[in-house]
């Protein structure tokens, strides 16, 4: 069998059962979670918080040492350049 008449096959549109999109709505609507689902959430929520707070805290501690890292290397330039300077004048 050719692959692409495996794909159309495979990918060919096939519509819902009936009431499908009734018992998703019903699903969605409000209050319609588990006690159980609901226990999770203030703990989720914590947990975000906190991969947001550990993050961002990492994201400040690169971008600190990248700064310490670049006026390193500005200050070692301009060492450069002032010893080329010097060199230049004494000629």
């Amino acid at each position: 069998m050719n692959l692409e008449s495996e794909l159309r096959d495979v990918l060919r549109r096939v519509d819902p059962p009936p009431g499908f999109a009734q018992r998703v709505w019903s699903r969605l609507s409000v209050g319609s979670a588990p006690a159980e689902s609901r226990r999770y959430v203030p703990r989720a929520l914590a947990a975000a918080a906190l991969i947001s707070i550990a993050v961002g805290g990492w994201g400040v501690h690169e971008t600190l040492r990248a700064r310490s890292e670049l006026l390193t290397a500005m200050r070692i330039a301009s060492q450069k350049v002032a010893h080329v300077q010097q060199e230049v004048n004494r000629r």
